[in-house]
């Protein structure tokens, strides 16, 4: 029993310094100026949503320690838009109806995203999904296509980034956007 505590113990340990970065990336001002994002509440859920898939992608196939870290960061994803709704005022009732819809919306995006990179085009496909969710007010902004040219190239070096250094969170992102 201790050993599956200690377990997952040092797999949330691992979590929230991965998340950690996870939302560095995310907030990155220069990510949201370059790629026109909204720094708005659906802008930074957008952006961090993004960036989460990018690890659940790339640690999805990996043995059992691999996918609970990776778990792990998504809880800490859920407990953060918990805070961050009740530091907002969020009614305590309507909090879990919110997290729900969230949770709703990643896994859409997530299926949405796991289907692009699998099309002939992944580029054409994640500026689509690009338009559809985060330039839902211009349809066709600057720097889209350098936006979804950004995530596969996120998507190609996470995959050949040893898992090990991902879950000991010695890399998660390339240092340059």
């Amino acid at each position: 029993m201790f050993k599956a505590l200690l377990k997952r113990s040092n797999a949330l340990r691992d979590a929230h310094a991965i998340y950690g970065k996870v939302v560095a990336r995310a907030r990155d001002a220069d990510l949201f100026r370059r790629f026109h994002v909204p720094d708005t509440f659906d802008g930074r859920f957008e952006m961090l949503s993004l960036h989460l898939f990018m690890i659940h992608h790339r640690l999805k196939d990996e043995d059992k320690k691999a996918r609970e870290v990776s778990q792990c960061v998504f809880d800490c994803f859920i407990d953060d838009m918990d805070a961050a709704l009740r530091e907002a005022a969020v009614g305590d009732q309507t909090v879990p109806k919110r997290i729900n819809k969230m949770t709703r919306v990643f896994y859409g995006r997530t299926g949405a995203l796991e289907e692009a990179l699998e099309k002939a085009d992944p580029e054409a496909a994640l500026s689509e999904i690009l338009s559809r969710n985060i330039h839902t007010d211009n349809p066709d902004p600057p720097n889209q296509d350098a936006f979804a040219e950004y995530l596969l190239r996120q998507v190609g070096i996470l995959r050949q980034t040893p898992r090990d250094e991902i879950v000991s969170q010695a890399k998660v992102f390339e240092s340059q956007p």
